[in-house]
């Protein structure tokens, strides 16, 4: 009798355990809003044939609304644990602008981040049956564009990272709540300009102005809401 009762125990356990991780496992797709903030540590750097060289730096920054379209599968990983694959995509563009402290030029420019997406790997670790925590990993890139500029920047790339938490409101049906914080790679544009001087000794030189901008460790934080579908 006493084994036929360990017997049960034990099935029961490993019934329990299954379910779980078949509550995380398989397909979804979620739609998730984000209120997110950038910051840039941009600097500009002058330089002509006939004049001194004039420099400048200053922080940009903005805090914006995000809306993404997130798919991926989870795969079960074990007693309580599930790897999730995705990526996440905005159809959607942000803009801010910043003005180098430089006064010689006082020019602005507005910078436009335009449709940026993440690959993602995310363990995913249950507390019960109906909720579980993660950890995600993530390769992010977004296209650029920056006013004033005759030399476009490249795209924004980075990595990051982020924490949350998963709850299955239905058996299909769940929430999930995180904070993610990605550390792009420095983008740099140009721009150049040809003056005719009128006065002094260099009246009548044509002199070619450069300047370079430089968007140095730009960081984003995201604080962000999926509601999603498992299927």
């Amino acid at each position: 009798m006493n084994k036929i009762c360990k017997l049960s125990a034990i099935a029961l356990l490993a019934s329990s355990t299954s379910l779980m991780a078949q509550t995380f496992s398989g397909p979804y797709a979620g739609v998730s809003v984000s209120a997110a903030g950038i910051g840039i540590d941009a600097s500009k750097t002058n330089t002509s044939n006939t004049s001194s060289t004039g420099n400048g730096d200053g922080p940009v920054g903005a805090v914006f609304g995000l809306a993404a379209i997130d798919i991926g599968y989870g795969i079960p990983a074990g007693k309580g644990t599930t790897i999730a694959v995705g990526a996440t995509y905005t159809p959607m563009e942000a803009d801010f602008s910043g003005k180098s402290t430089d006064a010689s030029s006082g020019q602005s420019h507005k910078f436009t981040i335009k449709n940026p997406y993440t690959v993602y790997v995310a363990p995913t670790f249950e507390i019960n049956k109906d909720s579980a925590f993660f950890v995600k990993a993530f390769y992010s890139h977004a296209d650029v564009k920056v006013t004033n500029t005759t030399t476009a920047p490249g795209d924004l790339k980075g990595y990051g990272g982020s924490t949350g938490l998963k709850v299955m409101l239905t058996s299909n049906a769940f929430i999930q709540m995180e904070a993610a914080v990605t550390r792009f790679d420095d983008i740099s544009a140009t721009d150049s300009s040809l003056t005719v001087a009128q006065t002094g000794a260099l009246a009548g030189a044509t002199a070619t102005s450069t300047r370079k901008y430089v968007a140095n460790d730009p960081t984003l934080v995201e604080g962000r809401i999926t509601v999603g579908y498992k299927f």
